[in-house]
């Protein structure tokens, strides 16, 4: 399974790992890990890399 590693442009620091689900609601978006846990970040998506298994978001 490809499970993603979400960070925020720019920023070294992890905002969640083991990714499976991202959904954009408005200017949020909300990511759901392998687990069911799920975190909300303001921003948007800006790039998903499956192979690098990162997604990175953009502040809005």
């Amino acid at each position: 399974m490809c499970e993603l590693s979400v960070y925020m442009k720019g920023e070294k620091e992890c905002l969640m790992e083991g990714v499976v689900v991202l959904v954009t609601k408005g200017e949020t978006v909300q990511m759901e890990d392998i687990l069911g846990r799920t975190k909300e970040a303001k921003g948007r998506i800006v790039e998903v890399n499956i192979t690098n298994q990162k997604a990175f978001l953009e502040p809005v």
